[in-house]
Order: structure tokens, then C-alpha cells, then sequence
């Protein structure tokens, strides 16, 4: 299992997530998994079903849910090229934590892209994020995106995670 912990840091604060997945080559589809496409199944019943028993993670609604399965498929076609063909790729979502005062569902797209490019050494995907004051909220491109004038967003790895546990380095190293 690997975490990854996705920032987004705006002006008035930001978006945190912490995330625990697992992958695992199967030969055969898994029968309890959410087709992602054609080889990528993903499984998120650990943070849906089941609360934590050591309180350190939160649940997730259904529809929370979607947006682990629509960053999943944003990564999808780069897994599959890494992975070996005829075998399928489940991906495990153990657990999540994240401030709930300052959560954006969308964030946990960015968290299993982010925890994805780590787990199976993929390019990263491109993910476009500005600041709406008059919303208060962050918005999202989940295309090729360049900054505009006035973005002041910025993606940033922190050094801790939201436990205050030290991460480890970019070039992967655990």
C-alpha cells in the first residue's frame, strides 16, 4: 500500500487529502469492483462500507466516490500501457483523511491521480485549478491546462502529511 497525500493551497486556505490505496494484477476482472475501463478495476468499499475501526480515516458517500472513479479513469489509459497486458489492475482505495471543513469532493480526484503517477510511475496528468472567490470554492480542469493571468493556485507536495508524519521524497523512494 502506498499514501499520497494531495495539496492545493489557495489564498484564503486549501485542500488537503490523504490517501491509502493498493494495486493488485489479477488475471480475471474482480467480480467486486467498478469497471474503470477496459483493464482497470476500482475498488473503494474499504471507505465506503466500513467505518474505521482505529478512527483513522473518514467514509465516503457515493457520490464522493465518483470523483475517486473519474480521477482513476483521467489515469486509466497510462496504467494500463505500464501494466502487463492481458491482466487486469485493482486498485484498493483503503482509506482516506482529509479536514472536513476545508474539502472539495473534486479534490479526491486529484488524490488518486496523484497517488496513481506514484504507484505505477506514470506522467502526471495535466489537472488545471484556480481559485473562484465569488464561489469560495476551487474549480477544476481535468484537461490540458495552461495558467491564466490572476491563477494564484498552486500545487504543492507537502513535507508531513495531515498526521504530521514526514513524506517521503518525490523520486519515490518510501
Amino acid at each position: 500500500m502506498r499514501t499520497a497525500v494531495y495539496r492545493v493551497l489557495g489564498p484564503a486556505g486549501g485542500i488537503a487529502i490523504d490517501l491509502t490505496a493498493g494495486s493488485a494484477s489479477v488475471a480475471a476482472p474482480p467480480r467486486c469492483a467498478d469497471r474503470i475501463n477496459n483493464r482497470i478495476w476500482l475498488d473503494a468499499t474499504p471507505v465506503l462500507e466500513h467505518p474505521p475501526t482505529d478512527r483513522s480515516g473518514l467514509r465516503l458517500t457515493q457520490d464522493e466516490a465518483g470523483w475517486l472513479r473519474h480521477g482513476l479513469s483521467l489515469a486509466a489509459e497510462a496504467i494500463e500501457a505500464a501494466q502487463p497486458r492481458g491482466r487486469h489492475t485493482l486498485v484498493t482505495v483503503h482509506r482516506v483523511l482529509f479536514p472536513e471543513t476545508e474539502f472539495q469532493a473534486e479534490g479526491l480526484a486529484g488524490a488518486i491521480i496523484d497517488w496513481s503517477r506514484r504507484e505505477f510511475s506514470i506522467p502526471e496528468v495535466a489537472v488545471g485549478v484556480s481559485f473562484d472567490r465569488a464561489a469560495n470554492r476551487f474549480a477544476f480542469n481535468w484537461q490540458s491546462h495552461q495558467p491564466g493571468p490572476g491563477e494564484d493556485v498552486h500545487r504543492k507536495h507537502p513535507a508531513r502529511d495531515l498526521r504530521g508524519r514526514l513524506l517521503p521524497d518525490e523520486r519515490g523512494a518510501e
